[in-house]
């Protein structure tokens, strides 16, 4: 893909499949929402989630995009990750309203919040790409 549309494809509520790396150095893949922004893969979790819990020991990742759809267009890469504090849910609520219909978002990404309340702490995973790779069939 050029530039144009890789930013078109990045734009688009495709999921992110992220893979951090076990205690035991097997790959754990997880998809989530995303966003992408100067560069930079951003998602929302918290810090109770095998993924974060795996980041704590080994920032590596790697990830992948594709549309659900057969189209042969695609996003590849690897990074270093950083966990940076988001309490609020600032970005789950962010993501919710490009991901999920409009009715339904803030009752979605509220509820997520009021049943995480007091159990769970929500981080923002920050992913600067080492390597990317894309295309488009």
């Amino acid at each position: 893909m050029d530039a144009e549309q890789l930013a078109k494809f990045l734009a688009q509520a495709n999921l992110l499949v992220i893979a951090t790396i076990t205690p035991e150095g097997y790959p754990h893949l997880t998809p989530v929402w995303f966003k992408f922004d100067n560069g930079v893969f951003y998602f929302s979790t918290t810090r109770e989630r095998k993924k974060t819990k795996n980041l704590a020991k080994n920032k590596k990742v790697g990830f992948a995009i594709a549309p659900s759809e057969l189209s042969y267009k695609a996003v590849v890469g690897f990074g270093d990750a950083q966990i940076l504090d988001d309490p609020k849910g600032k970005l789950l609520i962010e993501l919710g309203r490009r991901y999920l219909p409009k009715e339904k978002t803030d009752n979605y990404t509220k509820g997520i919040l009021k049943a995480e309340k007091g159990r769970a702490h929500r981080i923002i995973v920050k992913i600067k790409p080492k390597w990317l790779r894309s295309w488009a069939g």
